[in-house]
């Protein structure tokens, strides 16, 4: 039998533990970037500084290992998240107090725009920028040092896809074989309420994440200008590709975690409609919470895309960039709210 009950908690758990992750991987990235500015600086005691020779392995190292961990099991909750989200579909086609949705075997595709991938995408992107760095640090050349992080990203992407696919598969089995267990609208709102509030801390956490990336890279470019010679690599190399490379990946930090926070917006916006219809959570140009925060957001992702083109333009045009960066995101998310809100409007009025 399919239980509501049990369905909704484990949702709820599964998001819980997702967020507590990207808390810890924001932390990890945070913390190995002090590690790396500390050794870099000389402020490593007597004791360790034959660490100094070989700083950026074990920098790469540090960072590698729990950004695979954390990725795949990004990758675990997403097949969890998938598995009783198509029963949560199948759960609605048996009551009659709102809309049906989908059917599980119409939403058994992966949603590349959803958080979970996104977040999962961001986790394995920091493995595969990490694996290349230890790859440079071990002597390897340029090319293979790439293929070699590659090859590590493009492994645990097939491992996403077929977590998510065969979770997909024996969720539709099981919905296609089992009953489902009675459950009233009380118990529905209860759990509409509980996502609402999940998504909302989904939105700070993901703020909280891209801020802390972004600053801690800032921190890591700071430290750059005191590699030397002795590090395992050559202290030009770091000071001219160094600063490129902490930028790159600044930004698309920032990129991917606008892209999952304008998903919950929309997220939010949804759930708000299936509980109370006469609601306008998608009127454009509204100062929300949300748009506070989609507008930090924003900043970051300027302010890491002048980083990234400040040695590249000059003076007036990287702020022409910067102003159409800032409003070009902005248009980007008032368009999608207002697009969203007339599909949403359209199925929760039929």
């Amino acid at each position: 039998m399919i239980d509501f009950t049990a369905v909704s908690r484990e949702i709820r758990s599964l998001v819980s533990r997702r967020r507590e992750l990207l808390t810890f991987l924001g932390s990890v990235f945070a913390a190995l970037g002090l590690v790396l500015q500390n050794v870099l600086h000389g402020d490593l005691p007597a004791s360790l500084k034959a660490l100094e020779g070989h700083v950026f392995a074990f920098y790469a190292l540090m960072l590698m290992a729990p950004s695979l961990i954390l990725a795949l099991r990004l990758a675990k909750l997403n097949a969890g998240l998938t598995l009783n989200g198509l029963l949560y579909m199948r759960l609605m086609q048996e009551q009659d107090f709102t809309r049906k949705g989908p059917k599980p075997e119409q939403a058994m595709r992966p949603n590349v725009f959803g958080v979970s991938f996104q977040m999962f995408l961001l986790a394995n992107l920091i493995a595969g920028f990490s694996a290349t760095l230890l790859a440079l640090a071990l002597g390897l050349d340029l090319l293979y040092a790439v293929l070699a992080g590659g090859l590590a990203f493009f492994l645990w992407l097939l491992l996403y896809f077929r977590y998510h696919r065969r979770a997909a598969a024996f969720a539709v089995a099981k919905a296609a074989s089992e009953k489902c267990t009675p459950f009233d609208r009380e118990q529905w709102e209860a759990h509409q309420s509980g996502s609402l509030e999940d998504a909302n801390h989904d939105m700070i956490t993901i703020l909280a994440l891209v801020g802390l990336m972004v600053f801690s890279a800032f921190e890591g470019l700071s430290g750059l200008g005191k590699a030397t010679a002795g590090s395992d690599l050559p202290s030009q190399h770091v000071q001219d590709h160094g600063p490129t490379a902490y930028a790159v990946l600044m930004v698309v930090t920032c990129v991917m975690g606008l892209v999952a926070y304008l998903r919950l917006r929309i997220a939010v916006g949804h759930r708000s409609l299936e509980i109370d219809p006469t609601d306008r959570p998608f009127r454009p140009l509204r100062l929300t919470d949300s748009l506070l925060g989609y507008l930090l957001l924003v900043f970051l992702f300027v302010l890491s895309l002048h980083m990234l083109l400040f040695p590249r333009l000059e003076q007036h045009w990287l702020f022409g960039v910067d102003a159409a960066a800032f409003i070009g995101a902005l248009l980007v998310e008032q368009l999608t709210l207002i697009v969203a809100g007339r599909r949403m409007h359209a199925v929760v009025t039929k």
